[in-house]
């Protein structure tokens, strides 16, 4: 079952940022500090804000992307007036990811990251222990051990692990708690569980999965080697509509939502948190996909975002350029929504 909505009159509001404020200046960048864009935002339960961001952009399957100075990603800890605390986990020369693309916080305090450029994703200890790697470093496939430029991952309410493989390959793929191979669910298409590009994933309160598909091919030439992307990735159907598919635990087709634009997905409370349209935010039900409140240009692109116990908003954007807005400490990489009258807490 295909759901749409009539949203003509969803835009018109004499708030259109529905009571949310920017803060400026957040974060409080320290001296000295150097990235290109934000890619990832978490935060955890004594409220610090983890930022994922790529420091040195390039591609895991480029020939010098081994190169110690290609593809570097690392984490950065703020609190919520914006204060720099540090560096998250340990610190090697190639930081923790070639090209990070998304982070998250599960609630026995784990974290995991996933790694677009070098095709893992990873579990972490609050202190930046590795407990588990799924996918097979700086090598991309399609097969049990091998991702392809994967975009997300969820860790089900029954424990197991669902990474969308998403920016070269079209599929989730569904793991054990201790790592093992489940299945693989999806090809690309348009058809009910199928994909073009699986770019977030979310699980609300009933265990429902959802997942961000967005139309046409992300073929990339300047970032992959040939081979590496099919060619079937390289068109875009016509009428190819972005969506949000529901489906069940299993990974079984429920419905779709195609009112949104998704980039990104979040679930707090039994709402959806979901970009449209790429810099606006959409809240939804999560049973009907009704809009609750929109919350309109809060970033460039919304990649990421979370929510704090306060109720504030941060996001993550990447390729400010795309907006005449310049990367790094100078640029829009991230942000943070308030509604709170005081101008710090």
């Amino acid at each position: 079952m295909c759901i749409s909505h009539d949203v003509s009159n969803d835009t018109d509001s004499a708030d259109p940022r529905g009571g949310y404020r920017r803060v400026d200046p957040w974060p409080k960048y320290p001296a000295g500090m150097e990235f290109e864009m934000g890619s990832g935002v978490a935060v955890d339960a004594q409220g610090v804000i983890y930022l994922f961001t790529r420091d040195i952009e390039h591609w895991a399957a480029h020939p010098m992307a081994m190169s110690s100075k290609m593809g570097k990603s690392s984490v950065s800890m703020f609190n919520r007036d914006g204060d720099y605390l540090g560096k998250w986990g340990p610190s090697d020369e190639r930081g923790f990811a070639l090209g990070g693309h998304t982070i998250y916080i599960e609630k026995d305090g784990t974290f995991w990251t996933t790694d677009r450029d070098g095709h893992t994703v990873r579990q972490y200890t609050p202190e930046g222990e590795l407990l588990l790697e799924l996918g097979t470093f700086a090598e991309w496939g399609c097969d049990e051990t091998h991702f392809n430029g994967p975009t997300a991952v969820l860790v089900q309410q029954c424990g197991n692990i669902v990474v969308a493989d998403g920016y070269w390959n079209s599929r989730l793929v569904f793991f054990t708690p201790e790592g093992e191979f489940i299945k693989s669910v999806g090809q690309w298409g348009r058809g009910p569980a199928e994909f073009n590009t699986p770019h977030a994933i979310t699980e609300d309160s009933q265990g429902r999965i959802l997942v961000a598909d967005l139309c046409g091919g992300n073929f990339h030439d300047y970032m992959t080697v040939p081979g590496q992307i099919e060619s079937h990735r390289t068109r875009t159907e016509e009428g190819c509509q972005h969506r949000i598919q529901r489906l069940d635990a299993d990974g079984n087709y429920i419905d779709e939502w195609t009112h949104i634009t998704p980039l990104s997905l979040a679930t707090y409370g039994k709402r959806i948190y979901a970009s449209d349209k790429m810099s606006n935010l959409a809240v939804l039900d999560e049973d009907t996909g009704e809009v609750i409140e929109r919350v309109e240009n809060i970033a460039i692109y919304i990649h990421q975002l979370a929510m704090d116990a306060h109720g504030d908003l941060y996001t993550a954007s990447v390729y400010p350029e795309h907006a005449g807005e310049q990367r790094g400490v100078e640029g829009p990489s991230h942000r943070r929504w308030t509604r709170s009258k005081e101008e710090s807490a």
